[in-house]
């Protein structure tokens, strides 16, 4: 990718100070608290996260074949069940492309007091933009999705 491109893609992404942002990410490893937590359990990163009247959505990205091949990493969906069972939250994982286009979605909620987890394949950018808008519809009343 040459510099414009990453520069464009950056302000298409809200980052306004492409350098700033790289240097916070220097941190973002989390490699040097290790042995702070039991089992070599190290913290993970939270790629998106919306509350909306008491309901949090927690977006996770990662290349669409971890997504479609189940590559998340094992502690990570611990995490991610621990964050459902509390009935507060509703985790969307897009799979993406080399270009960061959204090519499929897993869904995972709990409904009934059970953790389902749905992959919708194919999906598109603007198509997950969609859900994430219906999503938000779905816990606001007062919001319609346009």
């Amino acid at each position: 990718m040459d510099t414009q491109s990453f520069l464009d893609r950056c302000y298409d992404a809200g980052i306004r100070d492409p350098a700033a942002w790289l240097q916070s990410r220097g941190m973002g490893a989390f490699g040097w608290l290790k042995g702070a937590f039991p089992r070599g359990i190290l913290p993970t990163d939270c790629d998106g996260e919306v509350e909306v009247r008491g309901q949090f959505l927690r977006l996770e990205f990662k290349h669409t074949h971890k997504v479609r091949l189940g590559g998340i990493p094992k502690g990570q969906l611990y995490l991610f069940n621990a964050l459902l069972k509390t009935g507060v939250f509703t985790i969307f994982i897009a799979g993406h492309d080399e270009r960061g286009q959204v090519e499929c979605c897993r869904v995972m909620r709990l409904v009934d007091d059970e953790i389902v987890s749905e992959l919708r394949d194919p999906m598109t950018t603007d198509e997950f933009h969609r859900l994430c808008g219906r999503w938000a519809e779905s816990v606001d009343s007062s919001f319609t999705y346009q």
